[in-house]
């Protein structure tokens, strides 16, 4: 029960959050019809001319190139050829057969710059 003297405020309905809003909407389209004088009178834009470029300018082609030489660089899988053979005959549920499956997808999608990890020397 509410608090005596507090007014209830009940929620509305979409429709009528609807037309309130398309109201205000067609009110300001109306405003704006009768006084076309007023977007008339605003002063055109002015085009600038082209500036010199300078150092700071260029601080963003930098580091695109930079970035570009950093996307052609090798790509090197964290396991070797047979790993990843043995870990796609692994069951679904064990991690090896995932990473044995992300290796794969990095091989399909960089082509020519995707290498096996060394194969590791037994230690003594």
């Amino acid at each position: 029960m509410p608090a005596i003297g507090k007014e209830i405020e009940r929620p509305q309905s979409f429709d009528q959050i609807a037309v309130r809003e398309v109201d205000n909407y067609i009110e300001k389209m109306e405003k704006k019809a009768e006084n076309p004088v007023q977007d008339q009178q605003t002063p055109p834009q002015q085009v600038q001319p082209p500036q010199t470029p300078t150092p700071q300018a260029d601080m963003g082609k930098v580091v695109a190139l930079q970035n570009a030489a950093v996307a052609k660089a090798k790509i090197v899988l964290p396991m070797n050829r047979e790993e990843i053979e043995g870990g796609m005959k692994s069951k679904v549920v064990d991690s090896v057969r995932w990473l044995a499956e992300w290796c794969v997808m990095m091989i399909k999608k960089y082509p020519g710059r995707v290498f096996y990890m060394p194969p590791t020397q037994p230690q003594v």
